[in-house]
């Protein structure tokens, strides 16, 4: 890397490093909007009660003792439907993901495992409209 120095001798960056751009392209930002937007569809074809308890933990972010408090069930069931949950999810996505992997950055050669998560298509501050 390129630095040089002020009057001061105090280090400054260099051309290089004051150019680089780490926003998101345009493609970048419509893809990213395309994987939430089929995550969140996907997700809203769950079944109950694992739809609710994916979003609580892997959106709002919730403890699994916060899960078992407001679901009113035990920590052993949270984390059975936590399981089963992002499975059904999972099988739903990974012909999506598969179809589109390459566009997405994922690696096509990893076919017959698990596709890697996704990095938080959505945020927590994003709302899913849960529907019973």
């Amino acid at each position: 890397m390129e630095r040089r120095e002020d009057g001061n001798g105090t280090s400054l960056p260099g051309y290089s490093e004051t150019l680089v751009d780490d926003t998101r392209s345009p493609f970048e930002e419509v893809m990213q909007e395309e994987v939430r937007a089929k995550v969140e569809d996907e997700l809203k074809k769950l079944a109950e009660p694992y739809r609710t308890t994916v979003i609580l933990r892997d959106i709002e972010e919730m403890s699994y003792e916060q899960i078992a408090e407001v679901m009113e069930t035990s920590l052993g069931t949270v984390k059975s439907r936590l399981v089963r949950g992002r499975e059904q999810l999972r099988k739903r996505l990974e012909r999506y993901a598969r179809e589109l992997g390459g566009e997405l950055g994922l690696d096509n050669r990893r076919q017959g495992r698990r596709p890697p998560r996704a990095a938080a298509p959505m945020s927590g501050s994003e709302q899913v409209e849960v529907k019973s």
